[in-house]
């Protein structure tokens, strides 16, 4: 079996394409465009009918204050399932009507390919259909540029080595690499801080921890800084750095609002009350590291030896 975001996949490399949401083009909600695959459809049913939906018809965000609401839909994710990856980007529209209360949204599922490979190609695509597709007033013009994207998209798995190129694994410890990032604090004291949260909220997604996995674990949420300098380097970091600690079959998500300086980390099948976190500033979810838990010194001692061997 292959594994995503590890060594060299032996699973022939894919791409497919979609969108899904609201645009000019249409009265209503768009019709499914390049659904193709179960992935992608559970993703619009996760993403978008139940978090996006259940957020808006509650009134949760409306709820939220200026100074706790993010302004607008303006987010990349990525959503990794096994060996599968969801890669999408979302943004404030509207229908033909002229209503704005749920955004558009493009997503690419692949697999066969790594994720730093994926995110380097997939995510300026999908910023690119952003513009295209803001550009556009009919629903026949959404349609081709989809289908124009998805086509380019595969002809670049094609034309780099069936997309092989650059494996995860010859990256950086990614615990060594946040241990160097300044938004961990003095003495590491934020990097401890998302470790204890690792340790203590997380502990039934940990490896070896339960040997039945069928059993629906409530699904986590982390507000974490950045690290990166980009969305790219950041999303990868962060999601390397989840697998580095908990089991390789755990869901992942990594939501990163692009006018902000933190992402959002979801372990577990995402729901509408983890997915409120899309339009919550960080005045409304503090950041992990922000949090002044008491690490005891049993505690502290152990995770710098971990910090320490990772580096």
């Amino acid at each position: 079996m292959s594994k995503l975001g590890g060594g060299k996949s032996t699973r022939a490399p894919f791409v497919n394409l979609g969108a899904f949401g609201k645009h000019p083009g249409w009265d209503d909600h768009i019709d499914d465009l390049g659904l193709e695959s179960p992935q992608l459809i559970n993703a619009k049913r996760i993403f978008y009918v139940q978090g996006m939906s259940g957020n808006i018809d509650s009134g949760a965000w409306d709820h939220l204050s200026e100074e706790d609401q993010l302004k607008q839909f303006h987010h990349v994710f990525a959503w990794r399932l096994g060996d599968d990856l969801i890669v999408g980007r979302l943004w404030s529209s509207s229908d033909g009507k002229g209503r704005k209360r749920y955004p558009m949204i493009v997503a690419a599922h692949c697999g066969g390919l790594p994720m730093q490979w994926a995110f380097a190609r997939i995510l300026p695509m999908l910023e690119k259909i952003e513009g295209q597709c803001l550009a556009a007033t009919t629903a026949s013009s959404v349609r081709s540029i989809i289908d124009r994207s998805r086509e380019e998209l595969r002809s670049m798995i094609a034309g780099a080595n069936g997309g092989r190129d650059g494996s995860d694994s010859s990256l950086p410890n990614p615990l060594a690499t946040l241990a160097t990032r300044p938004e961990m604090g003095a003495e590491l004291r934020g990097l401890l801080a998302i470790l204890y949260q690792v340790e203590r909220e997380l502990a039934a997604f940990r490896p070896h921890t339960r040997s039945d996995r069928s059993i629906q674990i409530a699904p986590r949420h982390l507000r974490v800084p950045a690290c990166g300098d980009t969305p790219e380097e950041a999303m990868l970091l962060w999601l390397r750095f989840m697998l580095s600690q908990l089991d390789p079959s755990t869901p992942l998500c990594v939501i990163d609002p692009l006018d902000e300086q933190f992402v959002d980390l979801i372990v577990g099948e995402p729901t509408p009350t983890q997915l409120f976190c899309v339009r919550a500033s960080a005045h409304k979810i503090p950041l992990t590291t922000e949090i002044p838990y008491n690490l005891d010194a049993e505690f502290i001692s152990r995770s710098k030896g971990l910090i320490a061997s990772a580096q």
